[in-house]
């Protein structure tokens, strides 16, 4: 699952909420300030990780773009988003637009103490509304650009997220049945 996603899956609890988005950039760093509730939110993380990952209905979203590949599981991630974008009002009695300006309104109270990479990224998801872009397949290819901008020459070299964007469009409809077969498990054993 990606940012959308994770946030949406918390609790309603902001600190929860943003260690549940921070956990891959953080890597498990602890600081003094660190509240419980935020480290709820990582184990939280990487609990959704773990149950998506190892899901059939997301290997076989995986498996729609090609056989093999690194990234097709960043690029699923991605897609599944902008499905939960798509669907919003399936999954949630709150209108995305009501649910992103209340999480982004309450960031500003919890980012104060955290690091200076994660108070920064914090900023830049709420100020650019990057959790309310995924419904824009437009924005979605941005963002499979940005996660280019940020892999290692040496997996750069063996492919990138952009690459699947061709691939996408035969596959969308399967990855779309997968994700509106998977996400009411996922929220099932989250909950």
């Amino acid at each position: 699952m990606n940012w959308l996603a994770h946030v949406t899956l918390s609790p309603p609890n902001c600190e929860m909420q943003l260690g549940n988005l921070l956990a891959d950039l953080l890597k498990g760093r602890k600081w003094p300030e660190m509240s419980s509730d935020f480290g709820a939110g990582i184990k939280l993380h990487y609990r959704i990780d773990h149950y998506t990952d190892s899901h059939e209905l997301w290997k076989r979203s995986c498996r729609r773009l090609s056989e093999r590949g690194y990234l097709r599981g960043v690029v699923i991630d991605v897609v599944y988003d902008h499905f939960l974008t798509k669907h919003w009002r399936n999954f949630a009695t709150q209108s995305m637009r009501d649910f992103l300006d209340n999480f982004y309104l309450e960031t500003e109270q919890y980012t104060e103490g955290l690091p200076d990479d994660a108070r920064s990224f914090v900023k830049s998801v709420v100020e650019s509304d990057r959790l309310g872009r995924y419904g824009d397949p437009l924005s979605v290819h941005r963002a499979m650009e940005r996660i280019d901008e940020r892999l290692s020459d040496r997996i750069r070299r063996r492919e990138t997220t952009s690459q699947y964007i061709p691939l996408l469009a035969d596959a969308y409809d399967g990855i779309e049945e997968d994700f509106l077969e998977f996400f009411p498990l996922l929220m099932e054993h989250v909950s």
